[in-house]
């Protein structure tokens, strides 16, 4: 009898021609393969993993965010909405295993939350279990160890416009049994205005909800690479927040939003990378609602300990004005010093809503120094202009997406105190815009681009220096949300986040593409 996984091996879907016959040096066999969780749908294989409507997990899946071992063989892709990760075997690109990451106790001293928009700062234990929910992940060696970092950022699913994923604690019928406090719980000072989620509310069925589980962990976790769990930094960044800003606690980066985000998510660590400074392993976390990069010392994985909070801004300026500085970062590059156009390790935030790419000086201690700082002009507040930057070491350039442009951002680093823009890669004619680019140390730029409607397939993009065509588009999954080239330089790993239409109507699979670079270069 063929087993679920080798049926899927079977059936992957290979979406592009194979490399010419008999192109000289380069093997006959596919340019991708396309994997998708078809064989985690079986009762067995789905597990404790968290499913959407259609309770398949090759429907629900959406991944987000890809970490690939320093040996190239295995990538670690984050399902946020299924609160899992599963781990993809390169070579074959196929899926090997998927695994819930569990609940966070947020009833445990350490690890409490601030619950309410409604009661300024109030960071303490309830009764709530947090998914972790991460979006991205980073794989990070320390004592000869592997181990995985991921940013837990939580987010409900998206939808039918007639059903929502999320639900105010407020407007549950709690089960008395298990909350016979329910009244005093459900005040909007304590957990009414707390979203948790519908579905996972009454586990056995008597329309009570018995379980309140919130979005996100609002913290920073270390696993092994099984996805166990070796550590979490527990209400720390909320706790950190609240003693250096407390003016912007639970805010959009403002004191104008001040707490409103307190009952959705908090903080919400989006972005997560990590580089080593003066023997130490740092990891940066991208806040993506309260903004600004929080740095931890992950020496001792066990412990992680915070080093430093920066953000560059004027808090009190008014969001859409241009003037509040770095809204919403999205993405974080690392560029240590061998690589680096001052010699200096740098950090590079691209925050999508304010449109600007900032660049700090990872010092000696950790601490970051304000460097450098690129502001798209004009400025168009919310609009995805600098949503993430990729870095070509033999140009001394970032390649910034922009989405308003539908191409790349070109910003000259050779001063790294004045990044320059000295053009625009542009895309459009290959799809609606450019999601992610990865840039290869020799050059070679990969670019991952949607197309409209966005439940169509999407496309791969192999680009020379000056933006023209390496070789033909490459078509992937639906909605290609992240890519990365692979530490060989071999393979590029392509996640497809597959996510449904506004109505719900259409529900594309998520999937992971393995690019093989040479036969795609190779293509005609």
């Amino acid at each position: 009898m063929t087993s679920p996984r080798r049926a899927v091996l079977i059936l992957t879907l290979l979406l592009t021609a194979c490399a010419q016959p008999g192109t000289p040096g380069v093997p006959p066999g596919p340019v991708i393969t396309t994997t998708d969780f078809t064989a985690f749908d079986t009762p067995q294989g789905a597990g404790s993993i968290r499913l959407g409507r259609s309770g398949r997990l090759s429907v629900d899946a959406e991944p987000h965010f890809a970490a690939v071992s320093p040996d190239s063989r295995v990538a670690w892709v984050t399902l946020q909405n299924n609160n899992a990760v599963a781990t993809v075997d390169i070579a074959s690109g196929t899926v090997t295993d998927v695994r819930s990451l569990g609940l966070k106790d947020h009833r445990v001293p350490g690890q409490g939350l601030d619950a309410s928009d409604y009661d300024r700062i109030n960071i303490r234990t309830w009764p709530v279990q947090g998914m972790y929910m991460p979006d991205h992940i980073a794989h990070v060696a320390i004592g000869g160890r592997s181990y995985l970092l991921t940013a837990n950022e939580g987010n409900p699913r998206d939808e039918t416009l007639s059903s929502s994923d999320a639900v105010r604690v407020g407007t549950l019928t709690l089960d008395p049994a298990v909350f016979p406090d329910a009244a005093s719980l459900q005040a909007d000072t304590a957990l009414g205005r707390l979203h948790v989620s519908r579905p996972d509310a009454d586990t056995d069925g008597n329309g009570l909800a018995d379980r309140l589980l919130s979005f996100g962990g609002r913290s920073v976790s270390v696993w092994d690479t099984d996805l166990a769990l070796v550590a979490d930094t527990g209400d720390a960044i909320e706790r950190d927040l609240a003693a250096r800003t407390p003016a912007t606690f639970g805010s959009e980066g403002t004191i104008s939003s001040f707490d409103t985000r307190s009952d959705d998510r908090g903080p919400e660590p989006e972005a997560v990378t990590t580089g080593v400074i003066a023997g130490r392993t740092l990891a940066f976390v991208g806040l993506e609602r309260a903004g600004g990069i929080m740095v931890f010392d992950v020496s001792d994985p066990t412990t992680p300990t915070i080093v430093d909070y920066a953000r560059f801004g004027d808090p009190t300026a008014a969001p859409d004005s241009g003037d509040a500085g770095d809204l919403q970062p999205d993405a974080l590059l690392f560029i240590p010093a061998t690589d680096s156009p001052g010699g200096q390790p740098l950090l590079v935030v691209s925050s999508e809503v304010s449109g600007s790419v900032t660049l700090y000086t990872v010092q000696d201690t950790g601490r970051l120094a304000l460097t450098g700082r690129y502001q798209a002009a004009p400025f168009a507040f919310g609009q995805g202009v600098a949503s993430m930057s990729a870095y070509d070491r033999t140009g001394k350039r970032l390649l910034v997406v922009n989405r308003v442009a539908a191409g790349l951002d070109i910003l000259d680093l050779r001063d790294v105190t004045r990044p320059v823009k000295t053009g625009t890669l542009p895309l459009a004619s290959y799809g609606r815009t450019p999601t992610w680019a990865a840039v290869r140390p020799d050059g070679l730029i990969a670019v991952a681009v949607e197309t409209f409607p966005k439940t169509d397939p999407g496309h791969v993009l192999f680009l020379n220096a000056d933006g023209t065509l390496r070789a033909p588009p490459v078509t992937v999954g639906a909605l290609p949300q992240m890519l990365t080239f692979t530490p060989d330089g071999r393979k590029v790993v392509v996640v497809n986040a597959g996510e449904a239409n506004s109505a719900g109507t259409v529900d594309p699979a998520g999937s992971v593409s393995i690019l093989d670079v040479s036969r795609a270069l190779a293509a005609r």
